[in-house]
């Protein structure tokens, strides 16, 4: 055999590395690697979190959906309040002025029916004088 003065050498050409290489590859750290259980637990942490992020955003936007209907519907209440008011104000008005109206037919109509009467009772005494006197 020759003798290379290299001890561990491959005679291999492929494989013709010295053995000082491979002590260099070899440290003593160990591998910062983590087991399924933790790789697990990181990914349902992470979903959780999504979640969580998903459904307090989906609350703030509900919440957010409801005082703008308590707005909406507040302004509508105050509207519907302010027409009704309007049109209670209107019938209040139109029955006052019917009602003023009707006085004032009755009133007419109370002077007519007082006049024709009067003038009943004129021409009534008129033919019982012309009777009276006539015969």
């Amino acid at each position: 055999m020759l003798s290379t003065g290299l001890r561990g050498v491959a005679r291999n050409p492929r494989t013709f590395r010295p053995a000082l290489l491979y002590s260099c590859q070899i440290h003593d750290s160990h591998v910062a690697s983590k087991t399924v259980t933790e790789k697990v637990a990181d990914v349902a942490d992470k979903v959780n979190r999504k979640v969580g992020q998903g459904l307090a955003s989906a609350i703030e936007a509900g919440e957010r959906a409801t005082e703008k209907t308590k707005e909406t519907l507040g302004a509508s209440t105050e509207t519907a309040r302010s027409k009704s008011e309007g049109a209670t104000q209107t019938v209040q008005e139109k029955a006052e002025s019917a009602k003023q109206t009707g006085r004032e037919k009755i009133g007419s109509a109370k002077k007519a029916t007082g006049e024709a009467t009067e003038e009943m009772k004129r021409k009534a005494h008129e033919v019982s004088h012309i009777c009276l006197c006539g015969r």
